[in-house]
């Protein structure tokens, strides 16, 4: 379990889902929810995306919105988890596949096409 520096004030509450809400204090004294954690413990991600979200850690002002904002939406892992969603619906479409198109025996029975619609189909090819 990761531990919260004393310097941030912030404490920890149990909810009832199990989770814990990282609380701590405005200047005015009212109590505010930093973070909700993913688990039932300070994780060293909570710790380093609170750290991140620090407005005192950044060198610049001007720019640390912008810096914050760009680290949220980036996602390094993006490619990964597409590749991973892209073979789950592959694997899934599978059976499917298989049991549409692919299934042992199958054919089409030209017989079965109504006319009116073999005319309409081949109508150029007898033209020529």
């Amino acid at each position: 379990m990761a531990e919260l520096p004393a310097s941030w004030g912030l404490k920890t509450k149990r909810r009832t889902d199990g989770k814990l809400d990282i609380v701590g204090k405005d200047d005015a004294g009212n109590e505010y929810r930093a973070r909700t954690t993913d688990t039932s413990e300070v994780t060293e991600k909570d710790v380093a995306e609170l750290s991140k979200a620090d407005r005192e850690s950044y060198t610049s002002p001007e720019t640390r919105t912008k810096e914050y904002v760009k680290w949220l939406t980036s996602n390094p892992r993006k490619d990964e988890e597409e590749a991973k969603m892209l073979d789950d619906f592959t694997e899934l479409a599978g059976p499917v596949v298989h049991a549409g198109l692919e299934h042992e025996g199958s054919s089409v029975n030209f017989q079965r096409i109504p006319q009116w619609r073999w005319d309409l189909a081949f109508k150029d090819y007898k033209e020529n």
